[in-house]
């Protein structure tokens, strides 16, 4: 046990096996998301597309990461720039469960109007032609009363709490070495 931790506290296998688990697990919830709109039919708004870029970018340099993982320097710093991208997700995802709360307006399209100010067909035309047919403050699924923003915003900040306590114990651990 004690060489299976020695090996996990080198820098090059901490780097490999993080950059792998974000790898899996953007991945993972990317393969959620198209599972959802597309064997489901449950369609994104347009805060549900922005929440899949953060996890693009991971799988991206995640995987670059991982060509290169014994360029410490490098790879360390793809490892920092994920955790700003599950940083920066969980902020969408709080964002869009706010919206779906109504604590937050939506974007215009993205939320329900108040059409109590239109005076005539034209400008109603108008309006619906500009605005999605989704519409983000109108959740479509629920998971154990969570909508899927929620649980991307729990999914986000969990894996980014996680992975800053692993870096923080292997850096303090290296440094006692």
């Amino acid at each position: 046990m004690k060489k299976i931790l020695q090996k996990f506290y080198d820098q090059k296998n901490f780097l490999f096996l993080v950059l792998t688990f974000l790898l899996a697990s953007s991945s993972l919830a990317l393969c959620l998301a198209y599972i959802s709109q597309y064997i489901f039919n449950y369609q994104p708004c347009i805060l549900c597309l922005y929440q899949r870029i953060p996890f693009f970018i991971i799988v991206f340099l995640s995987a670059i990461g991982l060509a290169i993982y014994r360029k410490i320097k490098i790879a360390k710093i793809i490892f920092l720039f994920c955790l700003a991208m599950l940083f920066f997700n969980a902020i969408i995802a709080f964002y869009h469960s706010g919206v779906e709360y109504k604590i937050f307006k939506g974007f215009s399209g993205c939320s329900a109007q108040d059409l109590s100010s239109v005076k005539n067909i034209e400008e109603l035309r108008k309006i619906i032609e500009k605005t999605n047919s989704v519409k983000c403050d109108e959740p479509q699924l629920f998971v154990l009363g969570l909508s899927m923003a929620e649980w991307n915003f729990i999914f986000c900040l969990g894996l980014f709490i996680f992975l800053n306590l692993l870096n923080f114990i292997f850096t303090k651990r290296s440094k006692i070495k």
